[in-house]
């Protein structure tokens, strides 16, 4: 068992998660290039305000054109293809958006916002606001140019938040099938989500050459 593996099967017992003492720790695992994690983080903006900003406050041509000229269409899911081709004020789309930004938070913070967090619960709407005014690239400019201005986090400090909610999801997974493998008050469904789309994020930085939809989640 590694250092690191050791240091967080501390930290989510602490925390009331259980995973499981036989997970693999030697997982072959490559980092993306800076400016693929850039494009993800940004074409979940451009979804986000496509469902979300009014398009009296923000018109069509603008959220299109940032897509299109930082090349964008390779980092947008197959679902979320169908989110740019719905209407601006779709329901059932915009109820769907909250997931996006738990994949936002560990994308944003390879860029120099706040540490995901385990606990389960939702990002904010101050949050939101935050990675998309703050730690975001304005649509007026280029995403190669705007990395260059950021500093990114070590690969060692991805690379054991990574492992540290693969530990989490592999209680959480057994939380699901009836375990008692999570704090008491946290939903293995609802919370349990969390922590699932966060993980995603991170364990897809690290797994370059792989498709955002191919990824393998299992624990």
């Amino acid at each position: 068992m590694t250092a690191i593996r050791l240091q967080n099967l501390s930290v989510c017992l602490y925390a009331g998660f259980k995973p499981a003492n036989s997970l693999p720790t030697e997982l072959e695992t490559q980092i993306r290039p800076a400016i693929e994690i850039a494009k993800r983080l940004h074409a979940i903006k451009a979804i986000v305000l496509w469902i979300m900003v009014p398009p009296e406050n923000l018109p069509d041509e603008e959220i299109l054109d940032f897509a299109e000229r930082n090349q964008l269409e390779d980092y947008i899911a197959e679902d979320e293809k169908l989110i740019l081709e719905s209407p601006r004020n779709d329901e059932e789309a915009r109820n769907l958006i909250g997931w996006k930004f738990e994949n936002a938070w560990p994308l944003a913070w390879y860029f120099g916002y706040k540490e995901p967090d385990f606990t389960g619960e939702m990002m904010t709407g101050v949050q939101m606001q935050e990675i998309l005014n703050d730690h975001a690239c304005p649509l007026d400019e280029n995403i190669e140019d705007w990395i260059k201005k950021r500093d990114v986090i070590s690969e060692e400090k991805l690379r054991k938040k990574e492992d540290l909610f693969y530990c989490i999801h592999n209680a959480v997974r057994s939380a699901q099938m009836g375990r008692k493998t999570v704090p008491e008050n946290f939903d293995p469904i609802a919370n349990g989500g969390v922590i699932h789309e966060r993980g995603h994020a991170l364990t897809w930085m690290l797994s370059n050459g792989v498709s955002w939809n191919d990824m393998d989640l299992s624990t």
